[in-house]
């Protein structure tokens, strides 16, 4: 094989690592406007049904019916479009490759290790500087003894 047949092969393979790393952002770009093209339809889906509740809660202020079934209703509705736009936002956190910070919630690179806006460290749970971090048993410092 020639050293014109190695290059060209070469070329060709990178050609096509090249062509299949395009094909992939591509289809993730193209995922992304589709989870954000759902996550505003959720939005206004949302808004219809804050609409509604408030529509129902309205009548409920002017009738003598009973209309506490309606409202659980209409409130479920809200909590389960909430949870689906929650869903979506963390699909797109993780096409984007970010992660989201527990105390201030601005979104991350996934590789960071602590938030570029409060400085919080990044991990899975939310911080709360009011609780007490526990202690293990190994780690608690024995009294020491008087010499």
């Amino acid at each position: 094989m020639s050293r014109f047949d190695e290059f060209v092969d070469e070329f060709v393979f990178m050609a096509k690592n090249a062509a299949d790393v395009a094909s992939k952002k591509t289809g993730e770009v193209v995922e992304v406007a589709r989870l954000k093209y759902q996550q505003k339809q959720a939005e206004w889906d949302l808004e219809k049904a804050y609409a509604k509740l408030g529509a129902i809660y309205y009548e409920s202020q002017n009738s003598k019916e009973d209309f506490r079934d309606a409202i659980a209703l209409a409130m479920n509705e809200i909590t389960e479009i909430k949870g689906n736009i929650k869903k979506i936002e963390e699909s797109i956190r993780t096409y984007r490759k970010m992660q989201r910070c527990g105390k201030c919630a601005t979104d991350n690179d996934v590789s960071a290790l602590y938030c570029s806006s409060c400085g919080s460290p990044l991990d899975d749970a939310p911080i709360d500087i009011d609780v007490p971090v526990p202690v293990k048993q190994d780690e608690a410092a024995a009294p020491e003894e008087e010499v």
